[in-house]
Parts: structure tokens; sequence; C-alpha cells
């Protein structure tokens, strides 16, 4: 007959979600991809204007960069994006 021999379980605290959450790549990736396409989204907006106006910021540019911050969220959080497509 065998004797059962058993490894010791080690546990470490993993620390809280939020700490988890902001500490992973995913998290940096989303972050960084929102930053860059809300940017993207300003850029078309100031260079989309007509040629004789410059308007540095007005609702419209408001929507842009939010356009481009869904965007950027979407790129990174999208079904295929996480490879479940």
């Amino acid at each position: 007959m065998k004797i059962f021999q058993f490894k010791k379980l080690e546990i470490e605290q993993e620390g809280g979600w939020i700490k988890r959450t902001i500490t992973s790549d995913h998290f940096k990736k989303t972050i960084l991809f929102s930053i860059v396409c809300t940017l993207i989204g300003y850029v078309l907006f100031y260079f989309g204007q007509g040629a004789g106006i410059k308007v540095y910021w007005n609702d419209q540019a408001l929507e842009y960069v939010f356009m481009g911050l869904a965007f950027g969220i979407f790129i990174t959080n999208s079904p295929c994006a996480r490879g479940k497509c």
C-alpha cells in the first residue's frame, strides 16, 4: 500500500480588487489606447476645421474627443481583441 505524500500549499495575499485591476496589463493597455485615440480624435477635429477659422476647443471638439475615447476603449475590450471571436 502506498503512503500519500502531500505538498505544502502556499497561499499568498493577492491584494484588493482595485489594486489587481490597476496593475494588470490589460488595464494599462486600455488606458494607453484610450489616450492615443482621444488625441487622434482631437487632431482630426483640429485639422478638419475650415481653413479660415481655427478654434482650439468647442462642443464639436468634445464630440471628437469622446468618440476617440469610445473607440480606444472598444479596441481593447471588444470580444475579438480579447481573443473570443
